[in-house]
């Protein structure tokens, strides 16, 4: 008997954003997000700290923006991880930069 196909195509994107953990710093839709982030395999939390990779953020002002500067933390816009789900791979976060 073969795999279930949905099965597979569920495994494979789980590990799109596989060891990332991100935090969303006043975004839109984060509900949502949260949701595509977990089917691509990111861990989502709502604390900073070290542990942390990336900041989802659409604004530098924000505390969780100003916090992944300070720490050296990938700070990317809501589109990057839409283009991981979309394009089944996780994207060159300079691609995403957020500005002002």
């Amino acid at each position: 008997m073969g795999r279930d196909v949905r099965q597979v195509l569920k495994t494979v994107r789980g590990e799109v954003l596989k060891g990332c953990k991100l935090v969303f710093s006043r975004v839109k839709n984060n509900k949502k997000l949260w949701e595509v982030a977990g089917e691509l395999g990111a861990t989502c939390c709502k604390e900073l700290d070290s542990s942390v990779t990336h900041v989802i953020s659409t604004d530098m002002g924000t505390r969780g923006s100003r916090w992944a500067v300070k720490h050296g933390k990938f700070l990317v816009h809501p589109r990057w991880l839409e283009a991981a789900y979309y394009l089944w791979k996780r994207q060159p976060e300079d691609n995403f930069v957020v500005s002002c």
